[in-house]
């Protein structure tokens, strides 16, 4: 009887290692929203802003990894309206950006709280709407942050704030993204 009951065991435990968790899904598609706060010289010239993102998150087999693939918008209107300017309106400056980044943490179940660090790098846009005194610029910058996975109600999301930096010949642009996402 006592071999029956460990026979039963392993196989049960084999059979359930097997089986392919929810998270454990190669590739997630995912979109998110939130604020970006900005700091430096851009806290000095810019109010808080949105942002939207969309994400291709590439699991790693076998490993606590996944890449992820980024393309997001963020909005910061100005405080002021440049001089010389006809009107009242302060306009907002954009930046649009491409990153690639890993993150390091538990790919659990889709129930479970997993956290993660991620860190990166991309390709930055940065322009002005409703403003004709700005110049486009392309430049290369770096974020790195922390997350948090989690499941509700049978949907996969994340939490995450990701400082970015994008240098530049003068100051460098330094803002923070409060990002709230669901994966697919």
């Amino acid at each position: 009887m006592r071999w029956i009951a460990i026979g039963i065991g392993l196989t049960i435990s084999l059979v359930a290692g097997s089986l392919p968790l929810g998270a454990q899904r190669p590739v997630s598609v995912g979109v998110a929203a939130g604020v970006a706060m900005p700091f430096g010289t851009l806290r000095d010239e810019t109010n808080p802003g949105l942002r939207a993102l969309a994400t291709l998150d590439l699991a790693l087999p076998e490993m606590p990894v996944s890449l992820r693939i980024d393309g997001s918008y963020d909005r910061f209107g100005f405080k002021s309206t440049p001089p010389g300017a006809a009107g009242s309106g302060t306009g907002a400056l954009t930046i649009t950006s491409g990153s690639i980044s890993l993150a390091l943490g538990s790919l659990t179940t889709p129930r479970a709280v997993a956290p993660y660090a991620i860190a990166g790098v991309g390709i930055h846009r940065i322009g002005c709407a409703g403003r004709s005194d700005c110049e486009v610029l392309e430049r290369m910058g770096w974020n790195a942050g922390a997350g948090v996975r989690l499941g509700l109600f049978g949907l996969r999301g994340f939490i995450e704030a990701r400082l970015h930096r994008v240098p530049g010949p003068v100051t460098d642009l330094d803002y923070l993204p409060l990002t709230v996402g669901v994966l697919f």
